[in-house]
């Protein structure tokens, strides 16, 4: 949750082109969606989204990072926010294993 809010607060604060606009706002918003599910009810299922979401988030800010290298500050910020990102999934991945599913089986 922490990654989505940095990300909707520095797109919100600091970004102008468009498509970073969109792309990062809705990464935020998906990250803090799942951020809330994974503390409310931590399933197996949410766990694997959050993997996925931690190897595209990761994708996403390094190609950020890549664009902007040239603005220190955008890509100062685009490593941070996505380092902290992919440590969440890491984070969520590890707990998996301290997690029951309460999906129903098959």
């Amino acid at each position: 949750m922490v990654a989505g809010l940095l990300a909707i607060t520095t797109t919100l604060v600091f970004r102008v082109d468009q498509v970073q606009v969109v792309v990062t706002l809705a990464a935020g918003l998906i990250a803090l969606a799942l951020g809330a599910q994974m503390l409310l009810r931590p399933t197996s299922a949410a766990i694997r989204r959050s993997s996925f979401l931690g190897a595209a988030w990761f994708v996403l800010y390094l190609a950020l990072a890549v664009i902007q290298a040239d603005e220190i500050a955008a890509w100062t910020t685009d490593v941070v926010v996505g380092a902290i990102g992919v440590a969440a999934a890491i984070v969520a991945l590890r707990a998996s294993g301290r997690l029951r599913s309460t999906a129903k089986p098959s």
